[in-house]
Protein backbone atom coordinates (compact mmCIF):
# COMPACT_ATOMS: atom_id res chain seq x y z
CA UNK A 1 0.00 0.00 0.00
CA UNK A 2 1.36 3.40 -0.44
CA UNK A 3 -0.18 7.14 -0.13
CA UNK A 4 0.19 9.51 -3.15
CA UNK A 5 -0.40 13.18 -3.74
CA UNK A 6 -3.74 12.10 -5.49
CA UNK A 7 -4.73 11.42 -1.64
CA UNK A 8 -5.84 13.73 0.39
CA UNK A 9 -5.19 14.96 3.94
CA UNK A 10 -8.58 12.99 5.04
CA UNK A 11 -7.53 9.79 3.62
CA UNK A 12 -3.74 10.02 5.36
CA UNK A 13 -5.35 10.81 8.75
CA UNK A 14 -7.72 7.86 8.12
CA UNK A 15 -5.30 5.25 8.34
CA UNK A 16 -5.06 3.87 12.01
CA UNK A 17 -2.81 5.43 14.09
CA UNK A 18 -1.42 7.51 11.49
CA UNK A 19 -1.27 11.21 13.74
CA UNK A 20 -0.25 9.55 16.12
CA UNK A 21 3.20 8.31 14.01
CA UNK A 22 3.08 11.74 12.32
CA UNK A 23 4.08 13.17 15.55
CA UNK A 24 6.92 10.87 15.34
CA UNK A 25 7.93 10.87 11.87
CA UNK A 26 6.52 14.63 10.36
CA UNK A 27 6.97 18.16 12.11
CA UNK A 28 4.05 19.39 13.52
CA UNK A 29 4.99 23.18 12.64
CA UNK A 30 4.99 22.23 8.94
CA UNK A 31 1.81 19.99 9.92
CA UNK A 32 0.04 22.57 10.75
CA UNK A 33 0.73 24.62 7.01
CA UNK A 34 -1.81 22.39 5.42
CA UNK A 35 -5.14 24.44 4.83
CA UNK A 36 -7.55 22.72 7.06
CA UNK A 37 -10.59 23.44 4.60
CA UNK A 38 -8.90 21.93 1.93
CA UNK A 39 -8.25 18.70 3.82
CA UNK A 40 -10.98 16.61 1.46
CA UNK A 41 -9.11 18.07 -1.70
CA UNK A 42 -6.09 16.33 -2.86
CA UNK A 43 -2.35 17.29 -1.55
CA UNK A 44 -1.32 17.82 -4.66
CA UNK A 45 -3.94 20.33 -4.61
CA UNK A 46 -3.13 21.60 -0.76
CA UNK A 47 0.24 22.27 -2.10
CA UNK A 48 -0.29 24.57 -4.50
CA UNK A 49 -2.56 27.01 -2.23
CA UNK A 50 -0.45 26.57 1.42
CA UNK A 51 2.56 28.54 1.17
CA UNK A 52 5.80 28.39 3.55
CA UNK A 53 7.01 31.19 5.84
CA UNK A 54 10.53 31.40 4.04
CA UNK A 55 9.34 31.54 0.56
CA UNK A 56 10.00 27.59 -0.66
CA UNK A 57 7.79 25.98 -3.06
CA UNK A 58 5.14 24.06 -0.87
CA UNK A 59 5.89 20.98 -2.72
CA UNK A 60 9.08 20.02 -1.26
CA UNK A 61 6.67 20.13 2.05
CA UNK A 62 4.44 17.97 0.58
CA UNK A 63 7.51 15.88 -0.40
CA UNK A 64 8.61 14.67 2.73
CA UNK A 65 4.63 14.52 4.20
CA UNK A 66 4.82 11.20 1.72
CA UNK A 67 8.02 10.34 2.43
CA UNK A 68 6.80 9.93 6.27
CA UNK A 69 3.33 8.78 5.60
CA UNK A 70 4.88 5.85 3.56
CA UNK A 71 7.85 4.94 5.58
CA UNK A 72 5.01 4.38 8.59
CA UNK A 73 3.33 2.14 5.87
CA UNK A 74 6.62 0.66 5.27
CA UNK A 75 6.56 -0.17 9.16
CA UNK A 76 3.17 -1.08 9.72
CA UNK A 77 1.84 -2.52 6.43
CA UNK A 78 3.86 -3.56 3.68
CA UNK A 79 6.65 -4.76 5.99
CA UNK A 80 9.87 -3.56 4.21
CA UNK A 81 10.94 -1.90 7.13
CA UNK A 82 11.31 -2.43 11.00
CA UNK A 83 11.72 -0.19 13.81
CA UNK A 84 14.19 -1.94 16.21
CA UNK A 85 14.14 -1.22 20.08
CA UNK A 86 17.24 -1.01 20.67
CA UNK A 87 17.43 -0.94 24.19
CA UNK A 88 15.05 -4.20 24.11
CA UNK A 89 17.05 -6.84 22.23
CA UNK A 90 17.00 -10.42 23.66
CA UNK A 91 19.71 -12.86 21.74
CA UNK A 92 18.34 -13.88 18.08
CA UNK A 93 15.33 -11.88 18.65
CA UNK A 94 14.78 -7.97 16.91
CA UNK A 95 12.82 -6.59 19.68
CA UNK A 96 10.14 -3.70 17.49
CA UNK A 97 9.26 -0.17 18.48
CA UNK A 98 5.69 0.95 19.31
CA UNK A 99 3.91 4.44 19.84
CA UNK A 100 3.21 2.56 23.24
CA UNK A 101 6.67 2.57 24.14
CA UNK A 102 7.66 5.55 22.46
CA UNK A 103 5.21 7.51 24.91
CA UNK A 104 6.66 5.44 28.09
CA UNK A 105 10.19 7.51 27.24
CA UNK A 106 13.62 7.08 27.97
CA UNK A 107 15.30 3.82 26.40
CA UNK A 108 11.82 2.77 25.31
CA UNK A 109 11.46 5.62 23.00
CA UNK A 110 15.12 4.63 21.06
CA UNK A 111 14.43 2.74 17.97
CA UNK A 112 16.44 2.43 14.84
CA UNK A 113 14.65 2.52 11.21
CA UNK A 114 16.06 -1.03 9.53
CA UNK A 115 15.45 -2.29 6.60
CA UNK A 116 13.41 -5.52 6.15
CA UNK A 117 15.41 -8.20 4.32
CA UNK A 118 12.68 -10.51 3.87
CA UNK A 119 10.88 -7.84 2.06
CA UNK A 120 13.08 -5.16 0.62
CA UNK A 121 14.48 -6.66 -3.09
CA UNK A 122 17.93 -4.87 -3.62
CA UNK A 123 18.77 -4.40 -7.02
CA UNK A 124 18.94 -7.19 -9.37
CA UNK A 125 22.55 -6.05 -10.71
CA UNK A 126 23.99 -5.89 -6.81
CA UNK A 127 24.80 -9.45 -7.07
CA UNK A 128 27.03 -10.80 -3.52
CA UNK A 129 28.49 -7.29 -2.95
CA UNK A 130 28.03 -5.76 0.72
CA UNK A 131 26.91 -2.49 0.71
CA UNK A 132 28.52 0.24 2.70
CA UNK A 133 26.34 0.93 5.50
CA UNK A 134 24.96 4.70 6.98
CA UNK A 135 23.31 5.62 10.40
CA UNK A 136 21.05 8.76 9.73
CA UNK A 137 20.83 11.02 12.65
CA UNK A 138 18.63 13.87 11.76
CA UNK A 139 18.88 17.03 14.19
CA UNK A 140 16.81 19.04 16.40
CA UNK A 141 18.92 20.89 19.09
CA UNK A 142 19.19 17.88 20.90
CA UNK A 143 14.77 18.82 22.20
CA UNK A 144 13.47 16.62 18.98
CA UNK A 145 14.36 14.58 15.78
CA UNK A 146 13.79 16.20 12.82
CA UNK A 147 12.98 12.94 10.39
CA UNK A 148 10.96 14.07 7.66
CA UNK A 149 13.59 16.80 6.17
CA UNK A 150 17.05 15.64 7.60
CA UNK A 151 16.23 11.88 8.11
CA UNK A 152 14.12 10.23 5.68
CA UNK A 153 14.80 11.60 2.78
CA UNK A 154 18.50 11.36 2.85
CA UNK A 155 17.84 7.43 3.94
CA UNK A 156 16.05 7.20 0.49
CA UNK A 157 18.60 9.36 -1.19
CA UNK A 158 21.44 6.93 0.30
CA UNK A 159 19.67 3.74 -0.50
CA UNK A 160 19.27 5.01 -4.04
CA UNK A 161 23.02 5.44 -3.99
CA UNK A 162 23.82 2.02 -3.13
CA UNK A 163 23.86 2.18 0.94
CA UNK A 164 21.95 0.32 3.06
CA UNK A 165 20.76 2.88 5.41
CA UNK A 166 19.58 3.14 9.28
CA UNK A 167 17.69 5.53 10.64
CA UNK A 168 18.17 6.34 14.45
CA UNK A 169 15.94 8.03 16.80
CA UNK A 170 17.80 9.18 20.04
CA UNK A 171 17.08 10.06 23.53
CA UNK A 172 16.71 13.61 23.34
CA UNK A 173 14.71 16.69 25.67
CA UNK A 174 14.66 15.60 29.48
CA UNK A 175 15.94 12.07 28.38
CA UNK A 176 18.78 13.36 26.24
CA UNK A 177 21.29 14.55 28.96
CA UNK A 178 24.86 13.38 27.31
CA UNK A 179 26.00 10.84 27.33
CA UNK A 180 22.45 9.48 26.76
CA UNK A 181 22.22 10.63 23.12
CA UNK A 182 25.95 9.07 22.65
CA UNK A 183 24.63 5.66 24.04
CA UNK A 184 22.28 5.33 21.35
CA UNK A 185 24.39 5.68 18.46
CA UNK A 186 26.69 3.75 19.97
CA UNK A 187 24.13 0.94 20.48
CA UNK A 188 22.59 1.35 16.87
CA UNK A 189 26.72 0.90 15.12
CA UNK A 190 26.80 -2.63 17.66
CA UNK A 191 23.63 -3.26 16.34
CA UNK A 192 24.49 -2.86 13.11
CA UNK A 193 27.96 -3.84 12.87
CA UNK A 194 26.56 -7.62 14.49
CA UNK A 195 23.70 -8.10 11.62
CA UNK A 196 25.94 -7.23 8.87
CA UNK A 197 25.58 -10.91 7.33
CA UNK A 198 21.73 -10.01 7.31
CA UNK A 199 21.44 -6.35 6.16
CA UNK A 200 24.89 -7.58 3.69
CA UNK A 201 26.32 -4.52 4.63
CA UNK A 202 30.44 -4.23 5.26
CA UNK A 203 31.05 -4.08 8.82
CA UNK A 204 34.10 -2.25 8.07
CA UNK A 205 32.60 0.56 6.26
CA UNK A 206 30.00 2.52 8.29
CA UNK A 207 29.35 6.02 7.70
CA UNK A 208 27.25 7.96 10.13
CA UNK A 209 25.75 10.93 8.87
CA UNK A 210 24.05 13.95 11.52
CA UNK A 211 23.11 17.13 10.27
CA UNK A 212 22.97 20.34 13.18
CA UNK A 213 22.83 18.96 16.87
CA UNK A 214 22.84 14.93 15.11
CA UNK A 215 25.86 16.47 13.54
CA UNK A 216 27.49 17.34 17.01
CA UNK A 217 26.29 13.20 18.11
CA UNK A 218 27.90 11.96 15.28
CA UNK A 219 31.13 13.80 15.70
CA UNK A 220 31.30 13.56 19.20
CA UNK A 221 31.17 9.71 19.05
CA UNK A 222 33.78 9.30 16.60
CA UNK A 223 35.74 11.09 19.38
CA UNK A 224 34.42 8.96 22.28
CA UNK A 225 33.91 5.50 20.75
CA UNK A 226 36.49 3.68 23.50
CA UNK A 227 33.68 4.43 26.16
CA UNK A 228 31.38 2.27 24.53
CA UNK A 229 33.72 -0.60 23.72
CA UNK A 230 33.57 -2.71 26.86
CA UNK A 231 31.80 -5.96 27.99
CA UNK A 232 30.03 -3.51 30.70
CA UNK A 233 28.29 -1.23 28.25
CA UNK A 234 27.56 -4.08 25.22
CA UNK A 235 25.99 -6.32 27.87
CA UNK A 236 28.79 -9.39 27.44
CA UNK A 237 30.33 -11.18 30.07
CA UNK A 238 33.91 -10.49 30.99
CA UNK A 239 36.54 -11.71 28.35
CA UNK A 240 34.11 -11.93 25.28
CA UNK A 241 34.43 -9.89 22.29
CA UNK A 242 33.34 -6.67 22.09
CA UNK A 243 31.85 -4.80 18.81
CA UNK A 244 33.91 -1.90 17.62
CA UNK A 245 32.14 1.21 17.75
CA UNK A 246 34.34 3.48 15.77
CA UNK A 247 32.67 4.44 12.93
CA UNK A 248 34.48 4.35 9.40
CA UNK A 249 33.68 7.46 8.25
CA UNK A 250 32.02 10.75 9.64
CA UNK A 251 29.45 13.10 7.60
CA UNK A 252 28.65 16.24 9.05
CA UNK A 253 25.86 18.91 7.68
CA UNK A 254 25.42 22.11 9.44
CA UNK A 255 26.89 20.41 12.46
CA UNK A 256 26.74 21.94 16.06
CA UNK A 257 30.57 21.57 16.77
CA UNK A 258 31.47 24.04 20.12
CA UNK A 259 29.62 24.08 23.13
CA UNK A 260 31.69 27.07 23.70
CA UNK A 261 32.81 29.65 21.42
CA UNK A 262 29.49 30.73 19.13
CA UNK A 263 28.13 27.78 20.29
CA UNK A 264 24.40 27.10 19.22
CA UNK A 265 23.12 27.68 22.58
CA UNK A 266 19.82 25.64 22.30
CA UNK A 267 22.28 22.41 21.59
CA UNK A 268 24.21 23.16 23.82
CA UNK A 269 21.72 23.55 27.20
CA UNK A 270 19.63 20.46 25.87
CA UNK A 271 22.96 18.33 26.83
CA UNK A 272 24.61 19.40 29.18
CA UNK A 273 21.42 21.00 31.37
CA UNK A 274 23.34 23.44 33.05
CA UNK A 275 26.59 21.58 33.87
CA UNK A 276 29.27 24.28 32.65
CA UNK A 277 32.12 21.76 32.74
CA UNK A 278 30.29 19.69 29.83
CA UNK A 279 31.05 22.81 27.64
CA UNK A 280 33.86 22.43 27.35
CA UNK A 281 34.57 18.50 27.96
CA UNK A 282 31.93 18.12 24.83
CA UNK A 283 33.29 20.57 21.98
CA UNK A 284 34.42 18.29 19.49
CA UNK A 285 37.31 20.69 18.06
CA UNK A 286 39.20 19.60 21.14
CA UNK A 287 39.02 16.45 20.50
CA UNK A 288 40.16 15.73 16.88
CA UNK A 289 43.27 13.24 16.91
CA UNK A 290 45.21 11.59 14.52
CA UNK A 291 42.89 8.17 14.61
CA UNK A 292 39.64 10.12 14.06
CA UNK A 293 37.89 8.75 10.95
CA UNK A 294 38.11 10.10 7.37
CA UNK A 295 35.31 13.62 7.75
CA UNK A 296 33.19 14.94 4.71
CA UNK A 297 31.63 18.49 6.34
CA UNK A 298 29.65 21.49 4.60
CA UNK A 299 27.73 24.04 5.79
CA UNK A 300 25.89 27.60 4.14
CA UNK A 301 27.64 30.89 4.92
CA UNK A 302 24.50 32.18 5.48
CA UNK A 303 23.35 29.96 8.53
CA UNK A 304 21.66 32.09 11.13
CA UNK A 305 20.90 29.13 13.57
CA UNK A 306 24.30 27.05 13.79
CA UNK A 307 27.22 29.90 12.96
CA UNK A 308 28.86 28.70 10.47
CA UNK A 309 32.30 29.26 12.56
CA UNK A 310 31.65 25.93 13.93
CA UNK A 311 32.33 24.13 10.75
CA UNK A 312 35.39 26.03 10.07
CA UNK A 313 36.28 24.93 13.36
CA UNK A 314 36.05 21.60 12.63
CA UNK A 315 38.35 21.99 9.77
CA UNK A 316 41.18 23.53 11.40
CA UNK A 317 40.85 20.31 13.87
CA UNK A 318 40.71 18.06 10.94
CA UNK A 319 43.97 19.52 9.29
CA UNK A 320 46.00 20.07 12.74
CA UNK A 321 45.61 16.41 13.04
CA UNK A 322 46.15 15.54 9.65
CA UNK A 323 43.02 13.60 9.25
CA UNK A 324 41.33 13.06 5.59
CA UNK A 325 38.57 15.65 5.00
CA UNK A 326 36.64 17.46 2.56
CA UNK A 327 34.56 20.70 3.59
CA UNK A 328 32.71 22.90 1.95
CA UNK A 329 31.26 26.65 2.45
CA UNK A 330 28.20 26.58 0.44
CA UNK A 331 27.12 30.62 -0.54
CA UNK A 332 23.21 30.44 0.79
CA UNK A 333 20.56 27.69 1.93
CA UNK A 334 20.22 29.03 5.75
CA UNK A 335 20.19 25.69 8.27
CA UNK A 336 18.27 22.53 7.66
CA UNK A 337 18.34 22.29 4.08
CA UNK A 338 19.05 18.59 4.43
CA UNK A 339 19.03 17.56 0.89
CA UNK A 340 19.13 21.06 -0.07
CA UNK A 341 17.69 20.14 -4.31
CA UNK A 342 16.85 23.88 -4.38
CA UNK A 343 19.43 25.33 -2.43
CA UNK A 344 23.02 26.42 -4.18
CA UNK A 345 23.93 23.34 -1.72
CA UNK A 346 22.51 20.72 -3.76
CA UNK A 347 25.66 19.12 -4.99
CA UNK A 348 26.50 18.27 -1.24
CA UNK A 349 25.59 14.67 -1.16
CA UNK A 350 27.07 13.93 -4.50
CA UNK A 351 30.28 15.52 -3.19
CA UNK A 352 29.72 13.11 0.08
CA UNK A 353 29.35 10.39 -1.82
CA UNK A 354 32.28 10.43 -4.09
CA UNK A 355 34.69 11.77 -1.09
CA UNK A 356 33.96 8.35 0.70
CA UNK A 357 34.30 6.59 -2.47
CA UNK A 358 38.38 7.26 -2.54
CA UNK A 359 38.72 6.69 0.98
Amino acid sequence: MRFTKYNSMTDILNYPKMRGYLKIFYSEYLFEMYPKELYDLPIAREEQVAETPWGEPFSVIADQLMDAVNLILDLKENHTRRAISLWNQKKDQNEEWNLEKNDRGGKEGVFLIAPDMKRMKLPTDFGEKKRPAVIICPGGGYEEVCFCGEGTPVMYLMEASGYGAFMLKYRVGKDGTYPAPQEDLAKAICYVREHAEEYRIDPENLLILGGSAGGHLCALEAAFYQLFETAEFQGKQPGENVTRVRPDKVALCYPVISLQKEAHEGSARALTRGKKELRSELSVEELVTADYPPTFAWTCADDDCVPPSNTLRMKEALEKAGVPHEVHIYPTGGHGCALAFSKSAHDWSRAMISFFEKK
